[in-house]
């Protein structure tokens, strides 16, 4: 890698790193005691309202595997905030849905969270968050096409 391209990717992390600073968490998700995988999967499992999603589905969205998909899911089950719900298409899928608890309790938090990052990028006007989300898509969706190794 060159040396100008070093520079600018340096300098880029630590841009993010300080504005990262700046972002006000409305306090912690609704149960303290839930990991960051927890909420994670709470949160995609959350995107999916009506039909809810399988294990498999979970895991390959959340790019865990499904052993431990079972095991953070058993603990989001047992504090009331997820459910197991048959398939009415197919009795061998298990569908995952949010409780209204745990929806109620991440409508709550997906607010607070909102304003936060509103404060964010309020120095920005609707056309460049529109060119933050392109470049951001383009990383992702580049990331998403190909494998790459680190050398």
């Amino acid at each position: 890698m060159d040396k100008k391209r070093e520079d600018l990717l340096q300098t880029v992390t630590q841009r993010l790193m300080s504005l990262m600073r700046h972002v006000r968490h409305p306090g912690p998700p609704p149960e303290p005691a839930l990991s960051p995988p927890q909420v994670h999967l709470m949160f995609t499992i959350g995107r999916k309202k009506t039909e809810g999603l399988s294990m498999k589905e979970l895991a390959e969205l959340s790019r865990i595997t499904p052993g431990a998909v079972t095991q953070f899911v058993d603990g989001l089950v047992e504090r009331g905030l997820v459910a197991r719900e048959s398939d009415p298409n197919d009795r061998r899928i298990v569908r995952l849905k949010l409780t209204e608890l745990a929806k109620n309790q991440f409508e709550k938090f997906r607010k607070e969270h909102l304003v936060s990052m509103s404060r964010i990028f309020e120095a920005l006007n609707d056309d460049e968050i529109k060119q933050l989300i392109a470049l951001f898509t383009k990383m992702d969706t580049y990331h998403e096409t190909k494998e790459h190794t680190i050398d």
